[in-house]
């Protein structure tokens, strides 16, 4: 979960600042995410967590 708020954080914050330094249209990056996090809220499904839990710094060794 904290891997979730790490990314979604950074690509608002990256989204915002890209839009006032590049062009306005950057803005769609930060809704975007926002849209995706009321989704996950909403249905409890999260694409985000499901990318990031096939990452291989979550994979378990034994």
């Amino acid at each position: 979960m904290r891997q979730v708020q790490i990314v979604a954080g950074g690509l608002v914050l990256i989204g915002v600042v890209l839009s006032q330094i590049v062009g306005p249209g950057w803005i769609w990056l930060s809704g975007f995410v926002g849209a995706g996090l009321m989704f996950a809220g909403i249905s409890g499904f999260c694409g985000m967590a499901r990318l990031l839990a096939v990452m291989p710094w979550n994979k378990v060794t034994l």
